[in-house]
């Protein structure tokens, strides 16, 4: 009975987060914003090039966007790159990074640089090993309703080989499906620093990154639940012109070292959260016991179906909504190899990123 009523308390949690994207409203504003694209780079020549092709390509009346490039001690030719594309952009901006900042660790320095040169209302964030859309900022701007404080938006991965590609973009489907349903039931849970944008004064009131500026990672999620008392209203962009494209890392190593730091904030999100996480954590736990009281037959199959619906039909029903709405829907192809592999894969990380160690990028 214990674990029936856990796996009732899980379908619910899931279940409230399908409902909550429903509550999203489409953008619908009409005036155009001024924003400033920001972009922390470190060694990023192979791929800040058709970033920025992209970006002064947009469909956006140029002056009322601007592109502020920190370059974070890149030892490439970076720097170079960037300059010479100022020399025929004029809303084209860089900013030198000589030494990592002792009081703003990993790429906050670089962000919180970039910021400090850009002048417009509303900062919208992207990586440079990212592909926007030509009406990404167009996307943008039609989301910032009065009402509305932070958006984000999807940002798939490029994975060469294809059924990898299928697993871990449907894990990273999830984690956004939840983003944007948390949003619709105004729970700011996590963000994604490849696509998300918010107003200049949120980033003003809450003076920058003070209080987290010691922390290597989250300078998007961390931000956000910095930011959420001050916040109106949040929302989640659904439209193709809104996705950004991003490359995977190279190797497994840096595949590794990048879900041990998305784990490793754990220690430093609001209590709601660490309770949420940590009951899906053992409800994880309690689900893998299920299966092998099934395989000793101390449950019988009659039963461990009964939770193997209670946990699938919500997840499945999470999964399909939202990837619907950004039009993935072949992503589900891979739902049932990724029931088999996720758990041990959300276990495993869970405890190597909150008590192991990570490296950062070199």
């Amino acid at each position: 009975m214990f674990f029936f009523a856990i796996s009732i308390i899980y379908f619910l949690i899931i279940f409230a987060f399908c409902f909550g994207i429903f509550l999203l409203k489409k953008g619908s504003n009409s005036q155009l914003h001024t924003i400033s694209v920001i972009i922390a780079a470190r060694n990023e020549e192979k791929y800040i090039p058709e970033l920025l092709k992209i970006l002064l390509d947009q469909n956006y009346p140029k002056n009322k966007f601007e592109i502020i490039v920190a370059d974070d001690r890149s030892t490439d030719e970076t720097s170079n790159i960037v300059k010479e594309l100022i020399k025929i952009n004029s809303n084209l901006k860089l900013v030198r990074i000589e030494k990592e900042s002792k009081t703003l660790v990993g790429k906050k320095g670089a962000l919180n640089a970039a910021i400090s040169a850009s002048g417009y209302d509303i900062l919208a964030f992207t990586d440079a090993d990212c592909l926007p859309t030509r009406n990404w900022l167009m996307e943008i701007s039609r989301h910032f309703t009065p009402e509305i404080d932070f958006i984000a938006g999807y940002s798939p991965l490029i994975i060469k080989n294809k059924l990898f590609s299928f697993l871990k973009n449907l894990e990273r489907a999830s984690i956004f499906a939840v983003t944007a349903g948390a949003f619709g039931i105004n729970w700011k849970i996590s963000s994604c620093g490849r696509n998300m944008a918010y107003r200049r004064t949120l980033f003003l009131q809450v003076e920058g990154f003070s209080g987290i500026g010691h922390i290597r990672s989250g300078d998007d999620d961390l931000m956000l639940l910095k930011m959420s008392q001050h916040i109106n209203r949040t929302t989640f962009m659904f439209t193709r012109d809104s996705i950004v494209k991003s490359y995977d890392k190279e190797d497994v190593e840096q595949m590794i070292q990048l879900e041990n730091r998305r784990a490793s904030k754990w220690k430093f999100y609001p209590y709601s959260i660490k309770i949420l996480t940590l009951f899906i954590f053992l409800y994880y736990i309690l689900f893998l016991t299920a299966l092998c009281g099934l395989i000793i037959n101390y449950i019988s199959p009659f039963n461990f179906a009964i939770l193997l619906l209670i946990k699938i039909i919500p997840e499945f029903l999470l999964l399909t909504v939202f990837l619907f709405k950004i039009r993935r829907i072949r992503l589900l192809l891979a739902f049932p190899f990724a029931e088999l592999v996720y758990i041990p894969y959300f276990i495993y990380f869970a405890l190597k990123g909150t008590f192991g160690k990570f490296k950062w990028k070199n």
